[in-house]
């Protein structure tokens, strides 16, 4: 059975306004040296202090009623040079906003497509990502890439790519 892999920066959790209110600026690109910036979040609680989106429960109940509770995870990359602290931060972040994967569906780590197919099916899975990079190197390893920011593409889009998905594996 495929899975359906939400990731958190950009389509669950609200990274860019988050990333902005961090170093006191209205808007992420504000932000004068970005990587120096990000370095800065690590060994921070930063990705417990992010915001939901309006749409983030409706398409995780979404997903969890597509699939079923076995079937669907979270594929998020930490920060560089921060795994652990990032993915413990993040399992806080989901755990309080009641988002509740199996264990073995969390995945934290930088290289999504190690997870584009399943490895005993050999079925294609799904990714729901914002970074146009993630989603290319997921198809590009057999699995079904959805390009998808919470705050900028539509919902009702992402829902039917998601349907026509399931029903064609």
């Amino acid at each position: 059975m495929m899975k359906i892999y939400l990731d958190m920066d950009g389509v669950l959790a609200d990274f860019f306004t988050g990333f902005a209110n961090h170093f006191g600026k209205d808007h992420w690109k504000q932000i004068q040296n970005k990587e120096k910036s990000i370095q800065e979040l690590q060994g921070t609680d930063f990705f417990n202090t992010l915001d939901t989106y309006p749409s983030t429960m409706e398409l995780v109940n979404f997903v969890q009623t597509l699939v079923g509770d076995d079937d669907w995870g979270i594929c998020s990359s930490p920060l560089r040079g921060d795994r652990d602290n990032s993915a413990y931060w993040k399992r806080v972040w989901l755990t309080r906003h009641f988002i509740l994967p199996k264990i073995e569906n969390l995945i934290f780590t930088g290289q999504k497509e190690r997870y584009a197919m399943d490895k005993i099916d050999g079925k294609p899975n799904v990714l729901i990502d914002d970074k146009p990079d993630n989603v290319g190197r997921w198809i590009a390893k057999g699995g079904i890439g959805i390009r998808y920011q919470a705050n900028e593409d539509s919902l009702v889009d992402l829902k039917q790519k998601l349907i026509k998905a399931v029903e064609s594996s």
